[in-house]
């Protein structure tokens, strides 16, 4: 994403615009009971990638998967190299990021930056390890919207800690109570529906790109989210930039907690 030149969007539109980046893989000439759509599925289960059963319309009977975006045919493989890599997977010998050039031409259109997640487990683990990732590095600075500012309390010492160690903490949420002691970190007690509906934890990398990282995620119902964890640099700069200039320092809403 051109941070630059691209719309600025809020933190929802955010999560619908990597929604609607999905892929498509067209298995062609496969078998309806043959359980390797229900396998590539469940491979693919993160990285925002549609399986789809078809037939060609001429008499060919060669399975042949078709890779595909909104806009262009990215790879044609045959579905036995799909079938191969399936099989490595189930014997532990790769999983995305496998590097074995047999499978590149279709997993280099996958090994993507950004997965999706409706599993509300998996994306508080994503939220654990971008967190992890600040603590490593050591500076930089870490942007969490805990939706209330009651949940923030709950998470106080992990982000207290995080701004001994040389981390910039800001933390959102709906002040339901008064903002717990960050240290040095800066509370932003923010009343919108945005910050009430999502919940998020955006490292800026501490200067170096490799380790920027966002999670955004969206309140569907009581406690079920969908959500979006990306390592991308230009979505990533683009969240803080939106951060900043919606809530930021001078944003007469920040309350520094000292």
């Amino acid at each position: 994403m051109d941070a630059d030149s691209a719309a600025l969007f809020d933190l929802r539109d955010s999560i619908e615009s990597i929604r609607h980046r999905e892929k498509e893989l067209r298995l062609l000439n496969v078998d309806p009971t043959d359980g390797i759509h229900e396998e590539l599925e469940a491979f693919f289960e993160t990285q925002n990638v549609r399986i789809t059963v078809d037939r060609t319309v001429s008499s060919e009977t060669e399975e042949v998967a078709v890779l595909s975006n909104a806009t262009e045919v990215l790879a044609v493989v045959d579905v036995s190299t799909l079938r191969g890599l399936l099989e490595d997977v189930s014997t532990g010998t790769g999983d995305l990021g496998i590097a074995d050039r047999e499978y590149e031409s279709v997993l280099r259109h996958l090994k993507e930056t950004t997965f999706t997640s409706s599993d509300t487990e998996q994306l508080l683990y994503a939220s654990r390890e971008i967190e992890d990732r600040a603590r490593r590095v050591g500076r930089g600075s870490i942007h969490s919207g805990f939706q209330q500012c009651s949940l923030m309390a709950e998470q106080g010492s992990v982000y207290a800690d995080l701004t001994r160690r040389g981390v910039s903490v800001h933390a959102y949420g709906i002040p339901d109570v008064t903002p717990p002691d960050l240290g040095s970190g800066q509370v932003h007690p923010v009343s919108t529906d945005e910050i009430e509906e999502t919940w998020f934890v955006v490292f800026d990398g501490g200067g170096n790109n490799t380790q920027k990282s966002a999670l955004l995620a969206r309140e569907r119902d009581e406690n079920a989210f969908y959500g979006v964890l990306t390592y991308d640099p230009g979505f990533v700069d683009h969240v803080l930039r939106y951060l900043h200039r919606t809530y930021g320092p001078s944003s007469d809403d920040a309350t520094p907690v000292v």
